[in-house]
């Protein structure tokens, strides 16, 4: 495939996936290169991204990288991607983490036909799609870690997150930069989900993509 002129290159990808320690950088790059080729084929028709997404997809990349090395690279694990809209952090925490068995939970057709067409086309075998709202999964299904990506308010989405933990488990969610309001509101809805913040704090972005803080990661834990 051809390469989107105001993304970046491949090596630039391999740089930033050397930047959160990723196992085999030039392979998983390879594999982004082409994902993020087709998440802008797509864009429009399944509404997957905004239309500055090719100048900003560099940036996008690495904050889905950062919640990446808070779970992990190279620890076994079953990922749940709640809201997972055209898998700029499931489909990533796939390629890039071959141990883990990702659930793409996505309840547009859509979007869930876009996710189920790029795993096929980029051979991710350790990722599979879940047509449905994440609530259908209660009592159903379980993993280890669940993660979102602005896919809502804290309050709804951390308690729907820990029930689909077991005894012990972690939720990880990208939110934008300002995350402090939201985290108050939500914090009485952790408690009562058995939850419990672990941290709150601005992603970890390489200075060579010259950005200011753009997202916030929040961890919390099942007890």
């Amino acid at each position: 495939m051809g390469e989107i002129e105001t993304r970046g290159t491949p090596r630039r990808i391999e740089e930033i996936l050397e930047y959160y320690g990723v196992p085999s950088p030039i392979d998983a790059a390879k594999k982004l290169n082409e994902y993020l080729l087709l998440l802008e084929k797509n864009r429009k028709w399944a509404k997957l991204t905004s239309s500055g997404f090719k100048v900003e997809s560099e940036k996008a990349l690495a904050d889905s990288l950062a919640v990446g090395k808070a779970i992990g690279f190279g620890k076994a694990k079953s990922v749940a991607d709640l809201g997972a809209g055209g898998g700029l952090l499931g489909l990533v925490l796939a390629i890039c983490c071959e141990g883990c068995d990702v659930t793409l939970v996505e309840s547009s057709s859509r979007k869930a036909a876009f996710l189920a067409e790029a795993t096929g086309a980029l051979g991710i075998r350790n990722a599979r799609v879940v047509n449905a709202r994440a609530e259908s999964l209660l009592g159903v299904e379980q993993y280890d870690v669940v993660v979102s990506r602005a896919a809502g308010r804290l309050r709804v989405m951390a308690p729907l997150a820990l029930a689909l933990l077991p005894g012990t488990g972690l939720y990880v969610a990208l939110k934008a930069s300002r995350i402090a309001e939201e985290i108050a509101e939500a914090l009485p809805e952790i408690d009562a989900a058995s939850g419990r913040l672990i941290s709150a704090a601005a992603v970890d972005t390489p200075s060579f993509l010259s950005t200011q803080t753009r997202a916030s990661l929040v961890l919390i834990e099942k007890l």
